[in-house]
């Protein structure tokens, strides 16, 4: 049995890992439709104004915001805020600014990712202990560059000022400051460093995600036309040798369906008007080699012809509808009904059921398309329901957009 991990952080991650992945992506998905919205309609194109612009301008924008805040001191009108805004101020406002920022700047680009990330951990504090000398160094050379004489030597600084308590300047509570300081600083960086790894590590596997799916995505709807060309020429075939005239009229019926197919089902989605005609125009070609007796009906009820939907995604239904309620004994159907109001799609076909047999390798790529499709392009807005009633088989499939 696995040793349960004692660290409290990684406890919670655990447990709420899956709530943790849901908040991730609902988060990347809002920043997305806000830059879509924020972008307006030239979202998606490239447009001649727009231009490359690296992380790093937006970093020295915000410095220099921070920089220049003090200005706004000498935006108080005269009388309502009693200041004396000399060099000396400003130097010892800006001295432990300006150190901040470069101490932060150096362990982000630095420090951060080339020693403490790599597990260098001695290294990492050595160079910062650097860092926090040079910082209190700059600092007593700001002191004394105000302080001293002006016959007072490099040599008088380096001896008797520098770090000196009895000059009044300095204090031992000086460095316990700085220290405190800049490990907040050096804290900062690493929490900073880890979330941001984690969320571009998050987007990378994201945008993969995307990729693996879209292109399984492309792989199936190239899938359907191969599939859709096979059954009906094996339906053609049959045809030869029975009648042939019936035979030539479907290759035309063929024709004008594949001519079609090709230009309009390469689209992500289509009207539903136009995927109806498609599945119209496929019933029409099985009816040819049916028994007259075959009693086929499409059952229409569209209240949007421009309605969009995904092409042929209800085509292997109409297929095995047709494929198996043939009894060569006895009465065969298939009734179909199509229906769309608002933003709902709802199919339902009840044919008479006489299922084919099947050799241990065959089966079709029909209905497994299908369930591949509906996972990609309707995730968690679809209802998929099969029935074997009695002697009548009852299929019902509802999409939302």
């Amino acid at each position: 049995m696995a040793k349960k991990s004692q660290n409290p952080v990684r406890r919670f991650i655990e447990k709420n890992r899956k709530r943790l992945e849901n908040l991730q992506e609902a988060s990347f998905d809002r920043g997305e439709k806000q830059l879509i919205e924020l972008m307006g309609p030239s979202a998606s194109d490239i447009q001649k104004d727009q231009f490359p612009v690296p992380t790093f301008f937006l970093e020295i924008l915000v410095w220099i915001f921070i920089l220049l805040f003090p200005i706004v001191l000498f935006s108080e009108p005269a009388g309502q805020m009693e200041l004396s805004i000399t060099a000396r101020r400003l130097a010892f406002y800006y001295l432990p600014l300006v150190s901040t920022i470069l101490i932060f700047g150096i362990n982000q680009r630095l420090l951060v990712p080339k020693c403490f990330f790599k597990k260098k951990y001695l290294s990492y504090f050595v160079w910062n202990g650097c860092l926090l000398l040079v910082t209190l160094i700059g600092r007593e050379a700001v002191h004394f560059a105000f302080e001293a004489d002006a016959n007072k030597s490099l040599s008088y600084f380096v001896n008797e000022y520098c770090f000196s308590t009895m000059r009044g300047h300095f204090s031992i509570l000086t460095p316990i400051t700085f220290v405190v300081i800049e490990g907040l600083v050096c804290m900062f960086c690493i929490v900073f460093n880890i979330f941001s790894r984690q969320i571009i590590r998050a987007f990378i596997i994201r945008e993969k995600s995307r990729a693996t799916l879209q292109y399984e995505l492309d792989f199936l709807k190239n899938q359907l036309s191969p599939h859709f060309l096979f059954n009906t020429l094996n339906n053609i075939s049959a045809l030869i040798q029975i009648d042939p005239k019936r035979a030539e009229s479907s290759m035309n019926k063929l024709s004008k369906l594949l001519r079609i197919t090709l230009y309009q089902t390469s689209d992500e989605t289509i009207p539903i008007g136009e995927d109806i005609d498609i599945l119209q125009k496929y019933a029409e070609l099985e009816e040819l080699r049916l028994d007259p007796s075959y009693d086929l009906t499409f059952d229409i009820d569209i209240q949007d012809p421009k309605f969009q939907v995904a092409p042929l995604m209800v085509m292997p239904l109409v297929e095995n509808a047709i494929k198996h309620s043939i009894n060569p004994a006895g009465k065969s159907f298939a009734h179909i009904s199509i229906t769309q109001h608002d933003d709902q799609v709802e199919f339902i076909s009840e044919n008479s059921n006489f299922p084919r047999k099947s050799g241990p390798k065959s089966g079709g790529i029909g209905l497994s398309t299908l369930k591949k499709r509906l996972e990609l392009q309707y995730a968690g807005k679809y209802e998929w329901i099969t029935e074997n009633r009695g002697g009548t088989y009852f299929c019902k499939l509802l999409l939302t957009k």
